[in-house]
């Protein structure tokens, strides 16, 4: 399904739109080193896009498994998309055990209002609390000292942190551990915000890749956004980037790399919102459909400098921390996202189920004391650098990073041992394509074994496993029909007498004019004698005509076979040769476009002759049966005694068409049959009304 995204940022985006951030305010957020998150915007969530990564993470390696391998979100993207400080303290504290009263006294200290008691729920803070505050004093007036200005930015920074950076799945509440981390001023830029927005984010994407998971939370527009810049085939085209000369001040410092995404897009090649055809795109991804470093070293120095200070630790193979979270981060995996040589990484011993451990029942917790094993990885982080030769090129599908990465990982979504209509919800292409390469792959290597002069025992055996891995993959891809059809996708030539179907012409040349052009197209008989032209004049049709009977089928009529004169059968388009087991006999020189899979008839496939069925003189009704003498004789009904059916003494002559009509009411809006079928219903209940007061 797909997966629910979680957020509560909303009403964050719709004030600061409507009541932008006063320039004294950001000056204090920047030097917090949250200005980025503010100034990049907030883009559309595409959750289908979302389901579609989360479907090939792995929480062993933290990391996305493609076909052109593995990839992941690193510190190097949180500092150059969004310039989080990614090298600093680590984001922990001591959850002590506050009560209501506690937290009211911390906000009004802190963020300049008391909440009501309702507002909070455990350690959680609603959001509609904070917003309200926000509105009552939506600006600063000149007269605001320091301490009022410190208090909105943090309002502001509280909200971004545990709204938007490490957001959780309740939606609609703040968790306020974060706020006393930003009562001292001075050390609230000392923290790592990069890395624990990454932490937090590896924890909801090891979370919602659980099969009995339905939602995800965490800093997503990091998430669409890497995909964006690095997957080709996801991304929208940028139209035209908005005007944001209104929103922010000219003084103030450039945004960073994920601002470029603040734009009108287009997507005209890309599509938005269909999980099916994201699967299919990532499944048959190509190499060049991904790029390993969108962030050129000429890109990474024309951004502002709070996106590159942490570029010393880009690399570093170290935990990463956010209060209850520890998660790893291994840049060894993915180096071709670095600009150097990957080789089969290290495994890291890490509880491939850690993220089933959370905060919950732990109250009064020192996360600091908690996680005293995984804190030297971090404080020494310089010497769990990762290097490797510069390498820029390709990887060959022989590399043996690939070799390894293909025999432990899947290539595609879709199981392609099973059928791709036992996969709800999936497009099948990859999957088929999938199975194709494997079966034409393994008789390659077949063949590769068998040598230049193969045995003729061995040859046989090969010989059976093309044909039964082939008609494998046929019945896979639903083309199982042509297994007994030679293939000749040959096009042959079309003449010019068969472009178009001929025109019948009526009414020109009279009754000699059509017996010649019917005899020139093969449709009638030369030797017709003149009671059968008299009734093909009449009708027009020759399909029904015989030597000695003529019908005309009108609706409600039935037929019964009867024994009858054998006459050849006529088509215009099908010659009378018996043997039809190609298609030139039965199209001539012309051969559809679409007539590839049709079966070799070894006969023909209509009879060469047939019987021309009599008409009874019944009319068959849904409801009831009428008799003969039920119609009127306006109807011209012929029976046997009619004479004019009656010669003198010579041959019979050719019986006169018998059409039957059923007889209208008055009024001309139902038959009168009709009221026979009510007289009978208004009779069965009135005898049913009789037997009842009988019996009483």
């Amino acid at each position: 399904m797909i997966l629910n995204t979680r957020r509560c940022d909303g009403k964050f985006w719709d004030l600061v739109k409507k009541y932008p951030i006063p320039p004294r305010v950001l000056e204090v957020i920047q030097l917090f080193g949250l200005y980025g998150v503010y100034r990049s915007h907030r883009p559309m969530i595409d959750r289908s896009l979302i389901t579609s990564l989360v479907e090939r993470w792995r929480p062993e390696t933290h990391t996305f498994h493609f076909r052109t391998g593995e990839a992941t979100i690193t510190l190097q993207d949180v500092e150059v998309l969004y310039g989080l400080p990614v090298n600093g303290h680590p984001v922990l504290g001591n959850e002590l055990i506050r009560t209501i009263g506690d937290w009211q006294n911390i906000c009004q200290r802190l963020l300049g209002f008391t909440p009501c008691p309702q507002d909070f729920n455990h350690n959680s803070l609603k959001v509609s609390a904070l917003n309200a505050h926000m509105l009552r004093q939506p600006q600063l007036t000149d007269m605001a000292t320091q301490d009022m200005v410190n208090q909105k930015a943090r309002c502001y920074m509280f909200w971004m942190i545990a709204g938007m950076m490490m957001a959780d799945t309740s939606g609609s509440f703040l968790k306020l551990m974060y706020l006393p981390m930003l009562e001292d001023v001075n050390a609230i830029g000392s923290y790592s915000w990069g890395s624990a927005t990454l932490a937090c984010l590896y924890r909801f994407l090891c979370k919602s890749s659980q099969s009995n998971q339905n939602e995800i939370a965490g800093f997503l527009p990091l998430l669409q956004i890497w995909a964006w810049e690095r997957v080709t085939v996801l991304r929208p085209q940028v139209i035209a980037q908005r005007d944001i000369r209104n929103i922010f001040p000219a003084d103030l410092p450039k945004g960073p790399h994920a601002t470029r995404w603040f734009a009108r897009f287009s997507w005209t090649d890309t599509t938005k919102h269909v999980l099916k055809v994201f699967r299919d795109a990532l499944d048959s991804m190509t190499e060049d459909q991904f790029i390993w470093e969108p962030y050129s070293d000429e890109l990474i120095e024309s951004l502002p400098d709070y996106c590159r200070i942490g570029r010393d630790i880009w690399c570093v193979r170290a935990p990463i921390f956010c209060w209850d979270v520890v998660e790893v981060h291994l840049p060894d995996r993915v180096m071709r996202q670095f600009g150097l040589k990957q080789m089969i990484p290290t495994p890291f011993l890490f509880d491939s189920t850690h993220f089933h451990h959370d905060r919950r029942g732990r109250p009064n917790t020192n996360w600091e004391l908690e996680h005293a094993q995984w804190l030297p990885f971090w404080n020494q982080r310089l010497q769990y650098i990762c290097e490797a030769p510069i390498n820029r090129e390709p990887l060959r599908y022989g590399d043996p990073y690939l070799i390894w990465f293909r025999r432990i990982t899947r290539l595609v979504i879709g199981n392609p041992t099973l059928c791709p209509q036992q996969q709800q919800g999936y497009v099948p292409n990859s999957t088929a394509y999938e199975t194709m390469v494997r079966y034409i792959h393994s008789m390659v290597d077949k063949a590769k074994s068998l040598g230049d002069q193969p045995s003729m025992e061995d040859f046989y055996i090969f010989r059976a496993m093309v044909r039964n891995e082939e008609e494998r993959c046929l019945t896979y891809v639903h083309e199982a029909d042509r297994i007994n059809v030679q293939a000749n996708y040959r096009r042959d030539d079309v003449q010019a007498d068969h472009l178009h179907h001929p025109i019948r012409r009526r009414g020109k040349g009279g009754v000699a004019g059509r017996r010649a052009r019917a005899a020139e197209r093969g449709q009638v008989p030369v030797e017709m004698d003149e009671a059968v032209l008299e009734d093909y004049q009449a009708t027009g049709d020759i399909g029904s005509t015989s030597r000695s009977h003529t019908q005309e089928f009108t609706p409600g009529m039935t037929y019964q076979p009867t024994n009858s004169e054998i006459v050849p059968y006529m088509t215009p388009q099908i010659s009378r040769d018996p043997s039809l087991s190609s298609l030139e006999n039965v199209f001539g020189n012309y051969r559809p476009q679409h007539f590839e899979n049709v079966p070799n008839f070894t006969s023909s496939p209509v009879p060469m002759s047939m019987e021309i069925l009599d008409v009874m003189t019944n009319l068959e009704d849904s409801n009831i049966e009428i008799e003969g003498n039920e119609l009127d004789d306006s109807n011209n009904e012929v029976d046997g005694n009619d004479p004019e059916n009656a010669s003198g003494g010579g041959e019979p002559s050719v019986k006169k068409k018998r059409t039957i009509f059923p007889k209208f009411c008055g009024t001309g809006s139902h038959q009168l049959n009709q009221h026979v079928i009510k007289k009978t219903t208004k009779g069965n209940k009135d005898t049913v009304a009789t037997k009842r007061r009988s019996k009483e």
